[in-house]
């Protein structure tokens, strides 16, 4: 299993922690390592690629209620 530092940036960020935090499914679980005003850190489980992870949970919450509604940036922390 991998664990990825995920960093989400994005002006209504309780979005993201509602919809991230203790989030999984097949290929992903998540849960917030850190928070503030507009930043979110994610930890990410997961098998998939750095790469692949990243372009995943970027689609995953694209596909959200709020999602696709709300301007947001993902990148991969280095720890």
């Amino acid at each position: 299993m991998n664990h990825y530092t995920i960093q989400f940036l994005c002006g209504q960020i309780n979005y993201v922690r509602a919809f991230f935090e203790n989030y999984q499914d097949d290929y992903i679980s998540t849960r917030i390592k850190a928070i503030n005003k507009i930043k979110a850190n994610l930890i990410v489980d997961t098998t998939l690629s750095p790469d692949l992870a990243l372009c995943y949970v970027e689609k995953v919450f694209q596909q959200s209620k709020y999602g696709c509604a709300l301007h947001f940036n993902v990148s991969m922390k280095s720890d």
